[in-house]
């Protein structure tokens, strides 16, 4: 028994050894050639059906009213945020950048109605993170006579785009980052905080350094997402002529943003990302929301206290440890009790184990908001049936002198026998 169990636990570094010699090879781009194929796949997570699928259709949110700036200048922007004001808003967000220099006639509106807004929160962009420190090297904001005394936050979202007509897609957001040692936050926690500082403090005080997005719906349903219309969102004219409930912004949080020429304009790549929600899974082709309705995601998330945690990388790995175990500990028995049933039995065994996860890790993300990742887990079952028998007829060979020999010991005639 415990040559048994040495074996198991060999066998299972092997799989290990495998698995890390893998990684090397895919670190050093070996498999380059395969790069469309990995692409096609690499936006693709199997989560990402709740959002897009299995979600019941979401109940509009009230508190927060979407406008969009379209091509607006600054004097346009400057006429919609004055329009807006006299609705008496909870807190306006400008996820606007107005880093840029001006002339004086061209600022001067905007500046003027920014100073009589005390309620505003202006989107700023965060540059050069070194790597080593995780901290930002500076900030991209407006000038001191535009931002005066309204609060900034940053409207970076996560992806792994480059610029913008890179498929930019988001799931994740960090509430805060450090910028030459000071912590800043990001837009949407910022609005959040305004409207309720309360439900604000407790989302940060999970400390997270990033946050998976609970989406919760689009504007209006013209894109490629699924679900239907989650916030009430008014064009650019409709606010410059003021065709609107003289009640819809009292009260609201209203995010000022960049949604297209026109609402229903799909053809546009700025601030338009790719999100979970988005109906077409692999190879995604047409992008499916607005920054600035990310942005408002967020905050349903943050108001709602409907936040979802994700597995740590340690659990993971212990998972994946004790089923390589199971495994290479239950495949030894039908190695050594029916061998001619080996492949049969360990590759049905293998396909229940990963389709068993891969509900695991749907209905947990549904019901629980847990985002577990058995990534990792489903390599070591895949590996570990065949794995098993390349240890017991390569590995354990080679540490035998008389198994050695056998193979300089060749039966040239053997397929007399066949």
């Amino acid at each position: 028994m415990k040559r048994f169990i040495l074996d198991t636990l060999l066998c299972s570094l092997f799989i290990f050894g495998i698995m890390g010699a893998f990684a090397s090879v895919t670190f050093f781009k070996v498999f380059d050639l395969f790069d469309p194929i990995g692409d096609m796949f690499s936006d693709f997570e199997l989560t990402d059906i709740v959002f897009s699928q299995l979600s019941e259709d979401p109940i509009a949110d009230d508190r927060i009213v979407m406008v969009n700036i379209g091509m607006l200048n600054r004097e346009g922007i400057a006429r919609q945020i004055e329009i807006i004001n006299q609705y008496n808003p909870r807190i306006i967000g400008l996820d606007v950048m107005l880093d840029a220099h001006k002339e004086w006639s061209k600022d001067s509106a905007l500046t003027r109605v920014l100073s009589e807004t005390a309620n505003i929160v202006i989107g700023e962009k965060l540059v050069g993170l070194d790597e080593e420190t995780n901290e930002f090297a500076m900030t991209l904001k407006p000038e001191e006579h535009i931002a005066q005394a309204a609060h900034l936050g940053f409207v970076n979202l996560i992806t792994n785009a480059k610029v913008q007509e890179d498929l930019k897609m988001c799931r994740e957001f960090t509430p805060s980052e450090i910028v030459m040692g000071e912590t800043k936050y990001a837009f949407p926690v910022r609005l959040a905080y305004a409207y309720d500082s309360l439900k604000t403090k407790k989302f940060l005080a999970r400390n997270n350094d990033v946050e998976v997005i609970n989406y919760k719906g689009n504007i209006i349903n013209f894109s490629s997402a699924n679900y239907g219309m989650k916030y009430f969102a008014l064009d650019v004219q409709d606010v410059l002529d003021e065709s609107f409930s003289p009640d819809l912004f009292k009260d609201k949080i209203v995010i000022m943003c960049f949604m297209g020429q026109f609402l229903g304009d799909t053809q546009t790549t700025d601030d338009y990302y790719f999100t979970p929600m988005n109906e077409n899974y692999v190879g995604k082709a047409k992008n499916d929301m607005f920054g600035g309705v990310i942005h408002a995601n967020i905050i349903s998330e943050i108001l709602d206290e409907d936040y979802i945690n994700e597995m740590s990388r340690r659990t993971e790995i212990i998972l994946a440890i004790m089923f390589c175990l199971f495994n290479v500990f239950l495949f030894k028995i039908v190695y050594g009790a029916l061998p001619r049933w080996y492949d049969g039995i360990t590759k049905i065994f293998q396909l229940i184990e990963v389709l068993a996860l891969a509900t695991l890790m749907i209905y947990l993300l549904l019901l629980f908001n847990y985002k577990a990742d058995f990534t990792l887990v489903m390599i070591v079952i895949a590996l570990s049936g065949d794995s098993l028998e390349v240890y017991h007829g390569v590995v354990k060979n080679l540490f035998s002198r008389q198994r050695r020999k056998e193979v300089f010991r060749i039966n040239r005639r053997f397929w007399e026998n066949q």
